[in-house]
């Protein structure tokens, strides 16, 4: 082997990465070229050159055939490079199952074979892979998230369900979780846990999208001022938002409030004008009995 290169040991690669960090503010300690092409190949993967990142990745395979963590996240690689298209699955597919095969008791890599399962449409082996992921001596807990997509695909919600809340009971759910779970909680028509959990988002970041899906869940629970509170939230965020004035119209009209209703549909028009809108005003102008407006409103919506 060449000089200044070091060799790691069975699933050891992820220390290289802290080794760097630490041997940022250690100058006396040099780093190797291995450890060099290591970080260089993370970075490109950040960049979302992943498949300049496989090539690196796969040299320090060839060099360390043995490293479990490094076949794994070659396969990650091919995975999820766009580039390699179908020839990427297959060398994905091939990384996991020798992963698999050098080492059984490695849950990322049975984790990560799901996540290829998946992509292939094949369910069954998605959920046998994600739960033996769970089930070996280093079990990977994110086989709760890619088992849950399982079921969701299988329609099978109530077992997603629980293993979004085992997911999210360990602490690991972070947003990405918590909105897959009330997605599942408004399949389930189980508004209120579906409510608190887009609420629990929005305290993590503010999202538009959310904010209609929290009101949504408010409106099925007949809570129709709160769901009109929501989107007023929503516009002092946005105000440039025609799709929100058009939600908080229909609730407006829903609840009598048919003038509001029509200043609310009159300024989705003027942002982005459409055969529904004029539709839904006109509808509004007919109900306060002003025929003739409601006349021209359907003749702009004629026009589209």
């Amino acid at each position: 082997m060449p000089n200044g290169f070091r060799r790691f040991t069975i699933n050891q690669l992820a220390a290289a990465a802290l080794l760097i960090a630490l041997s940022a503010g250690a100058p006396s300690r040099s780093e190797t070229i291995e450890e060099r092409e290591y970080a260089r190949a993370q970075a490109l993967i950040k960049e979302g050159h992943r498949d300049r990142a496989s090539v690196i990745l796969l040299k320090l395979y060839r060099l360390h055939p043995q490293n479990t963590a490094l076949l794994v996240e070659l396969g990650q690689t091919y995975l999820n490079d766009t580039t390699e298209m179908a020839g990427g699955q297959i060398k994905a597919e091939q990384c996991f199952r020798k992963a698999i095969k050098l080492d059984p008791e490695y849950g990322k890599a049975y984790y990560h074979m799901s996540e290829w399962a998946n992509a292939q449409c094949k369910y069954d082996l998605a959920i046998e892979m994600a739960t033996k992921a769970l089930s070996v001596r280093k079990p990977d807990v994110q086989a709760y998230m890619e088992r849950a997509a399982t079921y969701s695909h299988q329609h099978k919600d109530k077992q997603a369900l629980a293993d979004l809340d085992k997911f999210i009971a360990l602490g690991k759910g972070g947003r990405k979780a918590i909105e897959r779970r009330a997605n599942i909680l408004e399949n389930l028509k189980l508004y209120e846990r579906a409510l608190a959990d887009y609420r629990t988002m929005q305290k993590l970041h503010f999202d538009d999208g959310t904010a209609f899906q929290e009101a949504r869940c408010l409106e099925k629970l007949n809570k129709t001022d709160e769901a009109i509170a929501c989107l007023t939230n929503l516009l002092k965020h946005n105000d440039d938002d025609d799709a929100a004035y058009e939600a908080r119209g229909n609730l407006l009209f829903k609840g009598g409030r048919v003038k509001e209703a029509i200043t609310d549909y009159s300024k989705a028009i003027e942002l982005l004008p459409s055969a529904t809108l004029y539709e839904q005003r006109a509808q509004a102008y007919e109900k306060m009995g002003r025929k003739d407006l409601a006349s021209k409103d359907r003749k702009q919506a004629e026009r589209f």
